[in-house]
């Protein structure tokens, strides 16, 4: 399958998403080829490997934080898994695609007949658990850096899913390089304009961000002097909440991956809708702190410059 056969329902977003990724992917096994280093690629929302948005399979896949998805992100969600099999120059040593909609497991387990020269791991369930218990797993079986094995992760949720304890084991790896489709839509939907959000959306907030950070979108601001009779008096009542522009929401996340990340993208991809809102912003980070980091950001800096 080519990359255009893969983009048949795609528009040109989900193209260059997976031009930057196929991109990174070539330029890091290739970096890497020389190097003495098994390499794992782990798609965390793998999906079917190729997912029609048209399909009703995939219309019964439900965000976990119940936010609806419209026709146009759900173009992103498609190609990822095919597109890292085919790297070719040289390949991956071992695959894991998670997907916690057990109806798009036989799909993804067919892919181990297609590509029967590649290692192919499945695993059904929550890509926060999955992933955790992997990196927990790998770490105490390669110690801190990794002997001998390094990743690339593909975090492509449906919306806010992933969580900041997630992102941080991956950091904690020192071996893991990971991109991130940030769901700028959907956080700005739990983010009103004129007032913190509501408890139950705070806590999401806090578990995507991995604390209160985010609360710095908000600044108090006192109603104008108001005219009372011959006095003038400004009111001093419960004080206005509003939220900074929405790239302040993504720049709040990105300096938090720079407290755990060595290397973090200075410059993510924005993806926006037909109505030129945003919809994702994609970013890279990388745990290694040494050389290796360094390269890998330069490699996707360029990238996400480039596309």
């Amino acid at each position: 399958m080519t990359i255009s056969d893969m983009n048949e329902f795609g528009g040109t977003w989900t193209q260059n998403k997976l031009q930057i990724l196929r991109g990174y992917l070539e330029s890091y096994t290739t970096a890497l080829k020389k190097q003495d280093f098994n390499l794992v690629y782990v798609d965390a929302f793998a999906g079917t490997g190729y997912i029609n948005p048209n399909s009703p399979d995939e219309k019964q896949a439900q965000p976990v934080w119940g936010e609806e998805l419209d026709e146009e992100a759900r173009e992103f969600f498609k190609g990822s898994t095919r597109l890292a099999l085919e790297v070719a120059d040289r390949p991956f040593d071992k695959f894991l695609f998670i997907e916690q909609n057990r109806s798009f497991i036989g799909a993804l387990n067919a892919l181990k007949e297609e590509f029967a020269d590649r290692e192919i791991q499945t695993w059904p369930g929550d890509a926060n658990d999955v992933l955790r218990l992997w990196c927990e797993v790998q770490s105490e079986r390669l110690g801190t850096p990794w002997w001998g094995e390094r990743a690339v992760i593909f975090l492509d949720p449906f919306a806010t899913e992933v969580e900041w304890t997630t992102v941080s084991a991956i950091a904690a790896t020192k071996s893991v390089d990971v991109w991130i489709l940030f769901p700028i839509s959907a956080l700005t939907r739990n983010l009103p304009t004129e007032r913190l959000p509501y408890p139950g959306n705070a806590t999401m907030l806090d578990r995507v961000y991995g604390g209160a950070e985010w609360r710095n979108l908000y600044r108090a601001v006192k109603p104008p002097p108001t005219q009372l009779g011959m006095f003038e008096e400004v009111r001093t009542s419960e004080e206005q909440l509003i939220r900074d522009e929405q790239r302040a929401i993504v720049e709040v996340y990105l300096d938090k991956l720079r407290t755990i990340f060595p290397a973090v993208s200075q410059r993510p991809k924005w993806f926006y809708n037909s109505r030129n809102s945003p919809l994702f912003a994609f970013m890279f980070a990388a745990a290694n702190p040494g050389t290796g980091g360094k390269i890998a950001l330069d490699i996707a800096n360029y990238l996400l410059d480039r596309w």
